[in-house]
């Protein structure tokens, strides 16, 4: 007696033997026409047609090529995803005036170098390269959409003071900045407090953008001047900074006590959260006064840049105040 054939083997083609009935109700598998991929492989990434390749240890960021003319390459992208990047004539003119060493290389519109030539004197006597660029390079290092106004500079990474040395320091009123996380806010805040003869600012490391060169633009060259830190834990640096000395102070439009009221006389250090949430809850635990700018119009809230700038300048206004005047 025959035996039957195993009950999922394949029927035999070749012996003449036709393919058992398909089901109707179940439906053909697609067939695959990618390439088997083998074992060690790993998939594939899409890239779009027009991303440019990159090169090791610069994934994700923008790539800058020279050409072997030696002219100046092209930028891959716009600047607004660039961190070392600044363009326009007053902020260069500002950064250089108040930093000439930040500047890494300085690109001229060819033709408008007599123009710069105090900024060009300057950036060359602190190390800087600097190359003569046609129209359109100079377009794309900055985008389509922004104005270059004939210069572009690569600016070197901020170095941020020791937080140790401002606590040590006694600066007085500090600024810190947790979760801030537009570029032209800190650059606004930074502004207002040295305006403000604010001591120092400390800009939290995490949920908080850094000083960038969108930052240091919008301080019109403030950065310059105001000592800037940074800090990891802030609920443990304000612990310190209370050991130091100081009185905690955090901004929010809910405060219990309103800015008019604050003892000025102390060292006050002044805490403001993220354009959003505000001041974190974990934060405000640790302040001794949760202080509120009060509202006469019908919003309620105040641009966080804002917010700092009436606050430090309500303190300068009334330790001015009670400052007797200089014996002529």
């Amino acid at each position: 007696m025959r035996k039957p054939p195993p009950r999922h083997s394949r029927p035999n083609r070749t012996s003449g033997q036709s393919a058992p009935p398909r089901d109707s109700l179940s439906p053909r598998r697609p067939r695959d026409f990618r390439a088997p991929r083998r074992p060690h492989e790993e998939p594939r990434e899409e890239v779009a047609a027009d991303t440019p390749p990159r090169r090791a240890g610069q994934a994700g960021e923008p790539r800058f090529d020279r050409t072997r003319q030696g002219r100046p390459g092209r930028f891959a992208r716009p600047e607004r995803e660039r961190n070392d990047l600044i363009f326009g004539a007053e902020p260069l003119r500002e950064l250089i005036a108040a930093a000439p060493a930040a500047v890494r290389t300085l690109y001229v519109k060819a033709g408008a170098e007599p123009r710069f030539a105090a900024e060009i004197a300057a950036a060359r006597a602190h190390g800087a390269a600097v190359i003569a660029a046609d129209d359109e390079t100079l377009a794309r290092m900055a985008g389509s959409a922004a104005r270059h106004q004939g210069v572009v500079a690569l600016v070197r990474e901020y170095q941020y003071a020791a937080l140790e040395d401002v606590i040590a320091g006694g600066r007085d009123p500090l600024v810190v900045i947790d979760g801030v996380t537009d570029p032209r806010n800190l650059g606004a805040i930074i502004r207002s407090a040295e305006c403000a003869g604010a001591g120092a600012a400390i800009v939290a490391r995490d949920r908080t953008v850094g000083v960038t060169p969108a930052a240091i633009k919008a301080s019109a060259g403030a950065w310059a001047h105001l000592p800037i830190a940074r800090c990891g834990n802030v609920a443990r640096t304000l612990e310190t900074l209370k050991e130091a000395g100081y009185w905690i102070v955090a901004l929010a439009a809910d405060g219990d006590v309103a800015i008019y009221d604050l003892d000025t006389t102390r060292r006050l250090v002044f805490v403001v959260g993220s354009e959003g949430a505000g001041v974190r809850g974990i934060v405000r635990k640790h302040a001794d006064f949760v202080a509120r700018i009060p509202m006469r119009g019908r919003i309620e809230s105040l641009n966080v840049s804002v917010a700092a700038a009436i606050a430090l300048f309500e303190v300068a206004r009334r330790r001015a105040a009670a400052t007797p005047p200089a014996a002529s």
